[in-house]
């Protein structure tokens, strides 16, 4: 009787974490991410803080409960800030919200920038926002990418 019960329990217990695994089958697209507001908080000498604004858009047919984020902020391919995050937002399915994090530079990344925008005389910025979103369920740690021009006859951007 004993036995019964147990195996009963396990096949209970396997078509429970099955019907679990096919839940998650559903595709997962990445959340377009784009840059929404920029202003600096804090400068020092060797570093720079500043206010992000992020459009975090869910292209997917159920709601993402972020709980943090990673990324990096690159100007005509060279790092210009990075950051990390720990607030969370809800987005909900097919709907955007935006999230206000704080990325740092420092004084080499700046002195770096403006000796390639000194190289590219007048000519358009490049730009590119890359990282991950983990949800609050911990069950997804969703990568994203954004490039861009800024400026220039030829603004445009990508995912």
């Amino acid at each position: 009787m004993l036995k019964h019960s147990i195996r009963l329990a396990w096949i209970t217990l396997m078509l429970v974490w099955l019907g679990g695994c096919a839940t998650l089958g559903e595709p997962t697209e990445p959340p377009r991410v784009t840059l929404s507001n920029l202003k600096m908080i804090d400068a020092q000498l060797f570093e720079q803080r500043y206010a992000l604004t992020l459009r975090i858009q869910n292209p997917n047919s159920f709601d993402l409960d972020v709980n943090g984020l990673s990324f990096e902020v690159e100007l005509n391919g060279r790092e210009f800030a990075h950051g990390v995050s720990n607030k969370g937002v809800l987005i909900p399915a097919y709907g955007e919200s935006t999230l206000e994090v704080e990325v740092t530079s420092s004084l080499f990344n700046i002195v770096d920038q403006i000796n390639a925008l000194e190289r590219r005389q007048g000519k358009s910025l490049e730009y590119r926002i890359h990282g991950k979103i983990s949800t609050a369920n911990h069950l997804l740690s969703l990568p994203f990418e954004r490039k861009g021009e800024i400026g220039g006859a030829n603004s445009r951007y990508s995912d």
